[in-house]
């Protein structure tokens, strides 16, 4: 494959590490410091290191030692992770609380080593019923708790740390769109069954943790966008578990949930990216859209997509106009949400909006206020 783009470098190395292949050297044209800045924002730099480090013409010494010292921190994160994973899985496990888990700390396995595979949190599920008693042996440890909603916990043991304790595969708490998530698949503890080694840890059935899995990406596609380590993701989970998993079962669920057309887009971008297969559709807005996303997703993507679920209900332009609408008059929940001194207090409506329309005075509120009517205007 001819590259032209850094991006389309940085896929390469990655391919290599991933197939352990000898890289390409740096084709003409090519940007060392935006491929490593590009692979930082993706969290995937780690993994390109590998690859840097079988070229015969490396970046310069400062760089690849930026690139090489990020990759050790990388290796030092996941140590530091894994610690406090089975520090907290053990206290949990003494105070008879069960868990299970189905996201970065079971990805990681599927990987050639698990530090090659970064993580942002370490995500747990347990019963909504436990969360009290957590709540109360986090602030034992002294661990920084919060509690955005009744059925999440966030804990912060550090300051880079966090854990994210769970009580469903998808919150209603987004609300809209993301029912159909949870109308695919939930009840978390329904499809697991005790490890034999710790009764209170559940381990996952592989088509459920695959589903789920794939759902998460795709939420993250159609929410605010995901990154290129989430496409990587999609290539272990076909690699070590598609042959193990009640493919019928899952087809059936994304059609049900008309979730088959962003899967297609994604296993076939993921095909082309990491199996140097062919693709029979156009993926480039899917490309531009991952890449634009780094690893978290991006506000422009997250209206854009928004906009056009509105828009099947009566058109772009009154999708906009709804839009515009909701935001200058939001509904009460969407104002508890953020303000929930507000809810505390037990604010009406009217004096809510009254509030917030004074706050909206501000110079700085205003520009922003502006910004986005613009980016209402110009979304397609």
């Amino acid at each position: 494959m001819e590259i032209r783009y850094d991006f389309e470098y940085l896929v390469h190395l990655i391919y290599c590490a991933v197939h352990d292949l000898q890289p390409q050297e740096k084709p003409e044209g090519i940007s060392f410091e935006n491929v490593f800045l590009l692979g930082k924002e993706h969290e995937v730099a780690n993994i390109a290191f590998l690859s840097v480090d079988k070229l015969n013409n490396k970046p310069d010494s400062e760089l690849y030692n930026e690139w090489q010292v990020f990759y050790f921190h990388s290796v030092q994160r996941d140590a530091r992770q894994l610690e406090q994973y089975t520090k907290l899985t053990a206290l949990l496990t003494e105070n008879k609380i069960r868990w299970t888990e189905a996201q970065g700390t079971v990805t990681k396995t599927l990987y050639p080593t698990p530090d090659s595979r970064m993580m942002s949190d370490i995500d747990l599920i347990v019963d909504v019923s436990s969360l009290e008693k957590i709540e109360e042996l986090m602030n034992e440890k002294g661990w920084r708790v919060e509690k955005y909603h009744e059925n999440e916990l966030n804990v912060f043991p550090d300051g880079e740390s966090e854990i994210e304790f769970h009580t469903e595969y998808f919150s209603e708490f987004y609300k809209g769109s993301t029912l159909r998530y949870s109308g695919a698949i939930n009840s978390p503890f329904e499809h697991a069954v005790p490890s034999e080694e710790n009764e209170y840890k559940y381990i996952q059935d592989d088509t459920h943790y695959y589903l789920y899995s794939l759902l998460h990406t795709i939420k993250h596609f159609e929410y605010a966008g995901c990154g290129i380590r989430r496409i990587l993701d999609l290539y272990f989970l076909k690699k070590e578990l598609a042959d193990k998993v009640d493919n019928e079962y899952i087809d059936a669920l994304l059609e049900k949930y008309d979730f088959t057309e962003n899967a297609e887009k994604l296993y076939q971008l993921e095909a082309y990216w990491f199996e140097g297969a062919k693709t029979s559709i156009d993926l480039t807005e899917t490309a531009i859209d991952v890449l634009k996303s780094g690893n978290h997703g991006i506000y422009e993507i997250h209206l854009r997509n928004s906009l056009r679920r509105e828009a099947k209900d009566g058109g772009l332009k009154k999708a906009k106009r709804r839009k515009i609408i909701s935001f200058l008059f939001p509904p009460i929940e969407t104002i508890y949400e953020g303000h929930p001194e507000y809810k505390e207090k037990g604010y009406s409506l009217f004096k809510c909006r009254v509030l917030r329309a004074a706050e909206n005075l501000k110079l700085s509120r205003i520009k922003r206020m502006f910004s986005f009517f613009r980016r209402v205007k110009k979304s397609k």
